[in-house]
């Protein structure tokens, strides 16, 4: 089990890269993007822009994320963990 702990990680760096990289254009202040940055608080993009967000990622890994995840979800670590277990749930 210790080499599935290691690939987790790695799809997790993968998966927060793969966010950062559609934040970046919304990232105006240039804000720092840790898993810790709040979506709304810290970039300041409306619910709107992180719907949109959400619908890249839902494309990109072909998965469907639901509402009230999405509404729950305020840290960039928060939607990464949420992508993995709907991955996982939807494998």
């Amino acid at each position: 089990m210790a080499g599935d702990g290691s690939s987790i990680q790695e799809d997790d760096d993968l998966v927060f890269r793969k966010i950062c990289s559609l934040l970046d254009p919304l990232n105006e202040k240039g804000v720092k993007l840790t898993r810790a940055t709040d979506l709304v608080a810290d970039l300041e993009i409306d619910s709107v822009t992180v719907l949109d967000v959400v619908m890249d990622i839902e494309d990109c890994y072909d998965i469907s994320i639901p509402v009230n995840t999405i509404s729950e979800t305020r840290a960039i670590g928060e939607l990464v963990d949420a992508i993995h277990q709907i991955k996982k749930e939807q494998a």
